[in-house]
């Protein structure tokens, strides 16, 4: 019961500094690390999660690789592989209804504490961002906040937290990235799939329209406003060809960025460079590779390029083997009355892993959104 009440409340510290502080959050996760690790060996007990195997699958090329040829980013390399084994912490949260939706309430305020810090930054520098972080941030928060949102409505029927649902998810418009809206897209697809037998045809119809609505409006001014996408807007409608110039424009450079990847890929094949191929030239390689990448450390384009560059096949199959294993839970798993409020900390990957199709995989509050996959996961058993 001890070990339970601590990791209740080291969930709770653990979101709260997540929102506030990466340094302060990153502090608690090494907290976390040492003594749930230190437990496990007193108490003999194995860490459990389906998607342990494939996490470690993962994070020992991404270690290896970074301290063989980039040991200059060897911190990155270790928060991008250990950090992530405080999955199994979701294992000793024992939650009952009152935990999830006071936990659920907690992330609706965050929300809205956070409202004025976003719009004052956008307004002092035109770049809406939370306390830390940018333009991503915003984006990945509030798919989260919304997330919590929407639960708490289904659970309630009260409003205001549709309402809320709402002015969070105008707040992921407003950062305008592209890979975060089209993750949260596919995240309330998911979402709706799960609770098919539990929301009415008109409550779907009257969101999706809403919805498009939002979306379509907000395009519309990214149009007008943003050269990625009126350039995107020109060429579906024929005014502009499709070319190197205009796919730059609309993919960020990842264009640039993949043509220069598959270069690297084809360099490392022709030269059999066989240790590079399994596990990768490490984190931020792309700053030593020949041709550099366009942008800084990474060749962002599609993740089975860059992935592949950075941490080899390897690392690749690791990813892979994380996405089949959640997915393919989560579509399983049954959504009703009783344990709608567990979506949100179900759900949460979802919104890293599908919108780093084309950025990367990492995330830096990923650590904290597996924990919550595991306290939602090791319900189903």
């Amino acid at each position: 019961m001890i070990v339970h009440k601590k990791a209740n409340a080291l969930l709770y510290l653990l979101t709260i500094c997540a929102f506030i502080s990466i340094t302060l959050f990153e502090a608690f996760v090494i907290i976390i690390l040492v003594y749930y690790t230190f437990y496990m060996l007193k108490a003999k007990s194995m860490p459990k999660g389906i998607l342990l195997k494939p996490l470690l699958l993962y994070a020992i090329p991404t270690l290896l690789s970074t301290a063989l040829y980039m040991p200059q980013y060897l911190n990155k390399g270790i928060e991008r592989s250990v950090f992530m084994f405080v999955y199994p912490l979701g294992s000793y949260v024992k939650f009952s209804e009152k935990f999830l939706y006071t936990f659920n309430m907690m992330l609706l305020m965050i929300g809205y504490t956070l409202i004025p810090v976003v719009i004052y930054k956008f307004y002092r520098t035109g770049e809406p961002a939370p306390l830390w972080g940018g333009w991503f941030e915003v984006g990945m928060f509030y798919s989260i906040f919304s997330l919590s949102a929407l639960s708490l409505f289904l659970k309630r029927r009260r409003y205001f937290y549709l309402l809320s649902f709402f002015l969070f998810f105008g707040f992921v418009l407003l950062s305008a990235r592209r890979s975060t809206l089209l993750a949260l897209g596919f995240t309330l697809l998911i979402f709706a799939f799960l609770l098919r037998r539990y929301l009415s045809f008109k409550f779907v119809v009257v969101l999706s329209v809403l919805l498009s609505f939002m979306g379509g409006s907000a395009f519309y001014l990214l149009v007008k406003k943003d050269e990625r996408f009126g350039t995107f807007y020109q060429v579906i409608t024929g005014q502009k060809p499709i070319n190197d110039d205009t796919l730059n424009k609309i993919s960020s450079l990842r264009w640039q960025n993949f043509k220069a990847g598959i270069e690297v890929v084809k360099k490392d094949l022709r030269d059999k460079n066989l240790l590079p191929i399994l596990i990768g030239h490490g984190i931020n390689s792309g700053f030593l590779l020949e041709p550099k990448s366009p942008v800084g450390g990474t060749y962002e384009s599609v993740i089975f390029l860059s992935e592949f560059i950075e941490g080899g096949i390897l690392r690749l199959v690791g990813i892979v083997w994380i996405f089949i294993s959640y997915y393919s839970f989560i579509i399983k798993y049954r959504i009703n009355q009783d344990t709608v409020l567990l979506s949100p900390f179900l759900l949460a990957p979802s919104v890293v892993f599908a919108g780093s199709i084309f950025t990367g995989f990492w995330d830096a509050l990923l650590p904290l959104y597996l924990i919550w996959f595991r306290m939602a996961e090791k319900s189903y058993f």
